[in-house]
């Protein structure tokens, strides 16, 4: 229901206005006749505020209507029939990502797109069956679920998506892989208990010879945000700095350049391991290191810096902004980041890193009007998607000394 009325609606309802505005239109719609809502049952109903319980009849019924429906009952058995033709037609599209025909980038665009058109309406909505068949699919793990990785989702579709991938492929680095990420929800969503159950199986894991950057870098990131947890008043511990800078220069060594016919923030970005070394440490706050570790990139991967309109790189350069700033190196605000915006190829990337920019943008936030728009983004953002690390952490940013 909420996928229907957000389409009727023309884009998702993320913020109280949107729901202001559908007060507006659902009293004006002739399909409702006169029905109304208010803003406080909009708001509850899309998740933008805390609610325990159902909902009434009434608001089923009303919102079903403006969605194209009799009513409430009207639209379920809508939703059946859809799901029966749906099921019918399942089998043959993963076949689609094994075509000989298409070239190796026109399967990861394809899985891409299979990623979009499957992604719920909402962040915590369930996974379609259609994204669950993709990932117990050889071609459907490889070209959407290992590239299509969609971390806005983690704690909620995508994670289900992943819970399936592991069930189905068993080799070492895609359990590395499965495990690494779904800690990364676990942790946040501040569910200790279970990301401190996953960290001791991730550990346990084996690493194999030449593992991918990113898999081996999510790892590294579940380390490094561990021991900070453990420790947060200590610097990380010297031995796991001396590791993972021993792991990247092997990476280093072995980094291939995305193909000319691929955008380069696939994950076939070759400092895939760096940057999320580099992203564990701006999370935890560890300014100094992370202000070596991203120069140290530019050193070790040169051609990373060059790439343009690219979500890795630009990321790097804000967090090496807000390292040198919190380090008193120097000040300048990062400038970089508003193409980032312009591109619609890599936009289920900038759904979860949009709010490390926010974060990022915080730390240069002078006044405290910018300061607390930024932090109701963050909050937002956190609310939506089960991520109250976030909120947490843009909680805990000191303001910017005066430029």
């Amino acid at each position: 229901m909420q996928a229907a009325v957000a389409t009727r609606f023309g884009q998702p309802l993320r913020y109280p206005s949107h729901c202001d505005a559908l007060e507006e239109e659902l009293r004006q719609a002739p399909a409702t006749g006169g029905r109304r809502l208010s803003p406080s049952t909009l708001r509850r109903f899309f998740g933008l505020v805390n609610k325990e319980g159902g909902y009434h009849l009434h608001t089923l019924d009303t919102l079903a209507r403006y969605a194209g429906h009799a009513d409430f009952a009207a639209f379920g058995q809508a939703l059946r029939q859809q799901a029966e033709a749906e099921a019918s037609q399942l089998a043959d599209i993963p076949e689609l990502l094994t075509m000989q025909q298409l070239a190796y980038p026109e399967r990861l665009l394809l899985g891409y797109f299979l990623g979009r058109i499957t992604r719920p309406a909402i962040p915590t909505g369930p996974a379609p069956a259609l994204a669950l068949r993709l990932a117990a699919h050889p071609a459907g793990q490889e070209f959407y679920v290992e590239s299509f990785v969609d971390l806005a989702y983690l704690n909620g579709a995508y994670g289900q998506v992943l819970g399936e991938y592991l069930q189905h492929k068993a080799m070492p680095e895609a359990q590395l892989f499965g495990h690494c990420t779904l800690f990364l929800g676990e942790f946040l969503a501040q569910d200790e208990p279970a990301w401190q159950r996953r960290l001791v199986h991730l550990l346990a894991l084996p690493v194999p010879a030449n593992c991918h950057a990113f898999p081996h870098g999510r790892r590294a990131f579940a380390e490094v945000v561990a021991a900070h947890h453990a420790a947060p008043h200590h610097p990380l511990p010297a031995a796991l700095l001396s590791r993972l800078q021993q792991q990247a220069t092997m990476h280093a060594a072995h980094s291939v350049a995305a193909p000319a016919a691929l955008p380069a923030f696939y994950n076939l970005f070759p400092a895939g391991f760096h940057f999320l070394v580099a992203e564990a440490l701006f999370l935890t706050g560890q300014y100094a290191v992370l202000a070596d570790w991203v120069a140290a990139t530019w050193a070790e991967i040169p051609a990373v810096a060059t790439l343009e309109n690219n979500v890795y790189t630009e990321l790097l350069y804000a967090f090496e902004a807000v390292a040198a700033h919190r380090t008193g190196r120097l000040v300048n605000r990062p400038t970089r980041l508003r193409g980032l915006f312009m591109l619609d190829t890599h936009g289920w990337l900038l759904d979860y890193y949009q709010v490390h920019l926010w974060l990022v943008e915080l730390h240069f936030a002078a006044g405290v009007p910018e300061q607390q728009e930024l932090r109701s983004y963050i909050d937002t953002f956190a609310l939506r998607h089960r991520m109250p690390f976030f909120g947490q952490l843009a909680g805990g940013i000191p303001p910017a000394a005066p430029l």
